[in-house]
């Protein structure tokens, strides 16, 4: 072991190892990043050394990583978590553990870490839930289109029996025909039959996971929002829940309220709160123009409508297909829009108590670090 780097047997594991200790300014900083995980992030090791997570990445994806080092180092307790950051030109999908070191009182003095790329497994669950939306959605489409062909399969059986009806058979080959007719009628009835009961038994998979509900909201807001010229702020709070369709739900109606805000500048608020009996709601509220008339209609329960909306009809369906509720109407004050959906879960930790702030994720010094609190 060197003397002048006490971490440099770290470049022998086969596995991406990070160490972090505690600065002057109590801040955790980069002491080692072994080198398996420099050669996944395409960085060379004075990239690293001495700064901080936002120094090094310089960009909401490393001030979200540096709240992590943090609350383990406040904490002193292991954390498993998952995050974004551009690795080698691009953005992955990271799973992190953190682990403490403690000192006299027990707070974290050094953190050691190790990182787990997870971009594709988090791709295919996506893919997947996306698929089986698609999915259901066709199928819906497809037990309307053969809940309207019945009333027609029906008069065509109903005139089949109509020519039988005093039919004189000459031995033309006439009431062969109109037999096949009516035989054509039976089996594509039959078929419908089946289609609609096949559409009414469509389950999604479910699978619950913890997630921090405002580091989902930044990291989506990265993408939709790059410029930041929208407000948001969120509970900050740790959920237990279906995470994939908690994050295609929050991803479609964030998207929704920035290309509908009829303004440059929107003001969007993420709230959440606990249910009786296993569930959470999830509320989302901004000032933008508010709903039409047809997307109110889709979200509270009405019949798909092309001017309702596709993206809004996707998220109801992979809400009901969980077994929750929608809701939707437009602000009496600002006119902006309300939405809110449930989900099965629970609130895991939670610090929206009464009188406790709010995390303003986007504000307009965004380069001023960690999320701060409005």
């Amino acid at each position: 072991m060197s003397e002048s780097d006490p971490y440099a047997h770290l470049d022998h594991v086969a596995a991406p190892l990070f160490v972090l200790e505690i600065d002057t300014r109590g801040l955790p900083v980069y002491r080692a990043f072994n080198a398996h995980a420099r050669g996944i992030s395409g960085r060379p090791l004075s990239d690293y050394l001495g700064r901080t997570a936002a120094e090094v990445y310089d960009t909401a994806y490393g001030r979200t990583a540096l709240a992590r080092h943090c609350q383990v180092a406040e904490a002193g307790t292991a954390l498993t978590y998952e995050l974004q950051l551009p690795l080698a030109g691009e953005v992955r999908q990271v799973r992190t553990t953190l682990s403490p070191e403690l000192d006299a009182q027990g707070r974290g003095q050094r953190l050691f870490g190790t990182s787990l790329d997870i971009t594709d497994q988090t791709r295919a669950r996506e893919a997947k839930v996306s698929y089986d939306t698609a999915a259901s959605e066709m199928e819906q489409f497809v037990a309307m289109a053969a809940h309207d062909l019945r009333a027609p399969m029906r008069n065509v059986t109903m005139l089949a029996e109509v020519l039988r009806q005093d039919f004189v058979d000459h031995g033309d080959g006439k009431l062969e025909m109109i037999d096949m007719m009516d035989g054509i009628a039976e089996k594509t009835m039959k078929l419908i039959d089946d289609i609609l009961a096949h559409s009414q038994s469509v389950e999604l998979e479910q699978t619950e996971a913890l997630c921090d509900l405002s580091e989902m909201t930044c990291l989506i807001c990265d993408i939709l929002d790059p410029e930041e010229r929208h407000q948001v702020t969120v509970t900050p709070a740790t959920l237990l829940t279906d995470k994939t369709a908690l994050h295609i739900a929050l991803r479609n109606l964030i998207e929704n309220a920035v290309k509908h805000a009829g303004r440059l500048s929107l003001m969007l608020d993420i709230s959440v709160e606990e249910r009786a009996n296993g569930w959470i709601a999830v509320t989302l509220e901004d000032n933008g123009k508010g709903f039409t008339e047809a997307a109110t209609r889709l979200m509270n329960g009405g019949s798909f409508r092309i001017d309702g909306g596709y993206g809004l009809f996707g998220v109801r369906r992979i809400i009901r297909a969980r077994g929750g509720m929608m809701s939707a109407r437009n602000s009496a004050i600002t006119g902006g829009a309300i939405i809110s959906f449930t989900l099965p879960g629970r609130i895991v930790a939670c610090s929206d108590l009464p009188g406790a702030p709010r995390a303003e994720l986007r504000n307009d010094n965004a380069g001023e670090g960690l999320l701060r609190q409005a």
